[in-house]
């Protein structure tokens, strides 16, 4: 009854919101694009995990992100961001979202947006994301459809209330050690409530999460920080997911962590950067016998386990908007062969590639 509502009130307050800005005159959209190639050459050394198996080497021309989008009010009190993502034809729509600002100290987003969990560095898993895709321990997709308050109490600080559709699968197959609870939440019967701060402190910015969802039953927090000291930016977040699904008459917790490191300095024209993040999962609670899965399953699915390093440098000698780079990447983590033998694999690949936005 709640999602109901809540979509109710979303389609009146686009309608009024739509109505109100064709009376408006003056009220000039913002379109805005943002886009991300790279050719790469890809050195899959998992395949060396069975006995015999030789790394395989690839060079592609990838197109990773085309995005474009509009922004604007719908009058003095009223904002709208709408975004389209080209390169993601399953989730399309990437923004879908407006804002009531009520006062200077509430605001109040409906629509597609954001799931405000991973820290910061989640937000900037996107179209510049030039250090690699971070494997991340997320309970929800990187988007969707939602109500926030927006709580500014003072300057430089942010306070957010989020709700979100909950968890939901019936696919008794599913384990906490994946994708979450098997299905708790089996019929949307309430949403999932998400609390985020920000604040500024100078140079340095935190950010703290939290969230409950399968109907309170499972969790995730993050903690992180970015530090902007001259020619220097410094990011860190540490973050966990403890997905719980029913063991016996009790409730056990899967718990993923993550932990992203990142440094950035500015030498002129150049700006090196290295990047590291490190992934993993303890089961050991929500399997038969309390065994613990030390091991990733399939070479090249990375969810038990996986440690990424990433250094190169962005180029700024093209102007703000045109920003050329280089990047190396690895990622690597243990996996169980065929003949049930531990092993460790590691993936490789160098990016040259351009980021550009208007």
């Amino acid at each position: 009854m709640l999602i109901k509502n809540i979509r109710n009130i979303m389609v009146s307050v686009a309608g009024v919101a739509v109505a109100t800005s064709a009376m408006a005159e003056g009220a000039a959209p913002t379109v805005y694009g943002e886009f991300r190639t790279e050719f790469t050459r890809k050195d899959d050394g998992l395949a060396k995990i069975e006995d015999g198996g030789k790394s395989v080497a690839t060079a592609m021309l990838n197109l990773n992100e085309v995005k474009f989008g509009l922004k604007g009010k719908f009058n003095e009190r009223t904002s709208y961001n709408f975004k389209l993502n080209f390169t993601d034809t399953a989730n399309i729509i990437d923004l879908a979202s407006a804002t009531w600002k009520a006062s200077d100290m509430f605001a109040v987003t409906m629509g597609r947006d954001y799931v405000r969990q991973g820290g910061f560095s989640n937000w900037d898993n996107s179209f510049d994301n030039i250090w690699g895709d971070r494997i991340q321990a997320l309970a929800f997709s990187r988007n969707a459809t939602s109500l926030s308050l927006n709580m500014t109490p003072s300057a430089g600080h942010n306070v957010t209330i989020q709700l979100v559709n909950d968890i939901m699968t019936d696919d008794p197959t599913t384990t906490a050690a994946n994708d979450g609870p098997a299905s708790y939440n089996s019929a949307h019967k309430q949403p999932a409530a998400i609390l985020e701060y920000t604040g500024d402190f100078g140079p340095i910015k935190p950010i703290v999460q939290f969230g409950q969802y399968d109907m309170n039953h499972s969790s995730f927090y993050n903690v992180g920080a970015r530090g902007n000291f001259g020619a220097t930016a410094l990011s860190f977040d540490y973050g966990a997911k403890s997905a719980s699904m029913p063991v016996g008459t009790s409730d056990k917790a899967a718990v993923a962590t993550n932990m992203t490191l990142r440094a950035e300095h500015e030498v002129g024209s150049m700006v090196p950067f290295v990047w590291f993040n490190s992934f993993n999962v303890v089961d050991k609670d929500v399997n038969p016998a309390g065994t613990e899965t030390k091991t990733n399953l399939t070479a090249g699915v990375w969810n038990d386990n996986a440690t990424q390093i990433s250094v190169g440098s962005s180029f700024k000698n093209f102007g703000d908007n045109w920003t050329p780079y280089v990047a190396y990447r690895m990622t690597s983590g243990k996996f169980l062969s065929t003949k049930l033998v531990e092993k460790s694999g590691s993936e490789s690949e160098l990016g040259l590639g351009v980021t550009g936005k208007f």
